[in-house]
C-alpha cells in the first residue's frame, strides 16, 4: 500500500470482520494483563504520563490546579494504555502473520 491509498468502505471483504473480531479480542486480553499482570508497565505509563504534565506546564508556561493537573495526568495515562492494547494486538496479528508466511 503506497501512501496514497484510501480504505473504501464498499470494498470491504469478510476478512475486515475477522481483523476487526481478533483486534477486539487482543484488546482485551492486553487491557487484562495490564490491569493484573503488567505492574511495572503501569508504574513506567504513570511516570511517563507524570513527566508529560510536567513538559506541558513547562512548555506552555501555565500553571494547572490540583484537579487539572490529575484530570491530564489521567488523559495521559488512558491513552497510553489504549497505545499499549493497540500495540499488543497489532504484534500478535503480526506474529500470526509471520508464522503463516
Amino acid at each position: 500500500m503506497g501512501g496514497n491509498a484510501v480504505y473504501n468502505i464498499d470494498r470491504r471483504s469478510k476478512n475486515d470482520g475477522e481483523f476487526e473480531k481478533c483486534m477486539r479480542e487482543y484488546f482485551e486480553n492486553a487491557r487484562k494483563k495490564l490491569a493484573n499482570e503488567l505492574t511495572g508497565t503501569r508504574e513506567a505509563i504513570k511516570i511517563l504520563a507524570k513527566d508529560k504534565v510536567r513538559d506541558f506546564m513547562v512548555g506552555t508556561d501555565i500553571g494547572l490546579s490540583k484537579e487539572e493537573k490529575e484530570y491530564l495526568l489521567n488523559l495521559i495515562i488512558s491513552s497510553m494504555y489504549q497505545s499499549f492494547c493497540y500495540g499488543y494486538g497489532i504484534g500478535k496479528i503480526e506474529c500470526k502473520a509471520g508464522k503463516k508466511a
